[in-house]
Formats: structure tokens, C-alpha cells, sequence
């Protein structure tokens, strides 16, 4: 016969196997620092990196990490390797100055998880190229421009140039804007186009109010 204490906890473990599915059905992350200085430069970084979860989706971010750093991905999960290889390829470019670079990740859902990413490099003047990738999980891949957005690049531009907030533009007008990827965080869609500065600079649209030019999924952004 069954303790009744023991009944109570086999019928709360029962109650709690529906939510710990789910949330194997999130990635597991961790963040690494790296930090080092030398004659005339500096390197800083911190990125999450994905440690379990589908192996399509965590191949395909563990790619796209490895193109933000500009290095090869397969360390056999040394991060600290992976980010000394970065640091390697950015002082053998010999521009000098001191590099920064932040990835983590900023949304998840049942569908699909975002990563955002930002390298500053800071000499005489200084740049940034940010990225916003989400990847499907259905399969892993990278979400296209065209996978989020149902309209006419035109009107993508148009919506850009509307969202432009304080970036300071290098261009003079919506047509010549050209965006390049998105993603999905929470509440808003962030196009990836040309700035004053930046390689990629990040253009922030509120997702409830342009919702008319999207694909829309079932309860979820995608």
C-alpha cells in the first residue's frame, strides 16, 4: 500500500510532466567571458552560448556565432578556445583599437528562438555591426526576411525609415535603405540595415503595430 505522502508527490510529479517537456523544448545556454589586452589594443567578449536543446537549432546558432566571431565553431565546446581563436583572427588583422562583442540570446518561444549580437570596434572613429537571427524550430534553419515579412521590400523600407528613431542615417531617403535580415524578440521585429557607422545597425519595429505586414502563426510570432 502506498504512504499516503508518497501518493501526494508521485501525483505532483505527475502534474509537473507536462511543463518539464516544455521546457526541454528551450535551449540550454551559457554565458563565457573573455577578456584581454595588449600593445595597443583590447579584446572584450561575452557571448551565450547554446549547450543543449535540438541539435539543428543548436548547430545552426553555434554557425552563426562562429560568423559573428569570425572564427571556426568546432572547439568541441571550448568556449573559452573559441573566443581566444576570435581574439587571435582580430589582433592578426592589425587595424588596432579595441574590439567588443555581446551575444546573447533576447527571445524564445515554442517556435523559435532569437540571438542578438553587437561588435564594437573603437579606434580613430569607432563602428558597430549588429545581428538578429532567428532560427526555427521546426528545423533549425534561419528565419528569412521573407519568412517574417508578407509585403514588398519597398514597404519594408518605408517601415524602416518610419522606426529609424535615433540612428543616425547614412542615407537620405527610405528607397536606399537596404535590409539584409530580422528577428523576433519580444513585442517588436528588428530589421538589420545600413546606419552612419554601422556595417549593420539594428532598426527596432513594434510588432503590434505593423502586424499587417507579417506572417502571423498560430499564438506565436512565427
Amino acid at each position: 500500500m502506498v504512504k499516503p505522502l508518497t501518493r501526494w508527490m508521485i501525483v505532483a510529479m505527475l502534474f509537473a510532466l507536462p511543463s518539464m517537456t516544455r521546457a526541454q523544448d528551450f535551449l540550454s545556454t551559457r554565458t563565457v567571458t573573455f577578456n584581454k589586452s595588449g600593445k595597443g589594443s583590447s579584446f572584450k567578449a561575452s557571448v551565450e552560448f547554446p549547450t543543449e536543446g535540438d541539435a539543428r537549432v543548436v548547430s545552426s546558432v553555434m554557425k552563426w556565432i562562429g560568423f559573428v566571431l569570425d572564427t571556426e565553431t568546432d572547439f568541441k565546446r571550448d568556449y573559452q578556445r573559441m573566443l581566444q581563436a576570435s581574439c587571435d583572427t582580430f589582433t592578426m588583422s592589425g587595424q588596432g583599437g579595441d574590439r567588443s562583442i555581446v551575444i546573447e540570446r533576447s527571445y524564445e518561444d515554442a517556435n523559435c528562438v532569437t540571438f542578438e549580437s553587437m561588435v564594437t570596434d573603437k579606434g580613430s572613429e569607432t563602428w558597430r555591426w549588429a545581428d538578429c537571427a532567428s532560427f526555427s524550430k521546426r528545423d533549425g534553419h534561419r528565419i528569412r526576411l521573407d519568412e517574417i515579412f508578407r509585403c514588398d521590400i519597398s514597404d519594408i523600407q518605408q517601415l524602416m525609415w518610419a522606426y529609424r528613431g535615433d540612428l543616425p542615417m547614412s542615407v537620405d531617403s527610405p528607397e536606399e535603405l537596404v535590409p539584409v535580415n530580422a528577428g523576433f524578440i519580444d513585442g517588436w521585429v528588428i530589421v538589420i540595415g545600413q546606419a552612419y557607422h554601422y556595417t549593420g545597425a539594428p532598426y527596432r519595429l513594434r510588432y503590434e503595430e505593423i502586424d499587417s505586414y507579417l506572417h502571423t502563426g498560430d499564438g506565436g510570432y512565427y
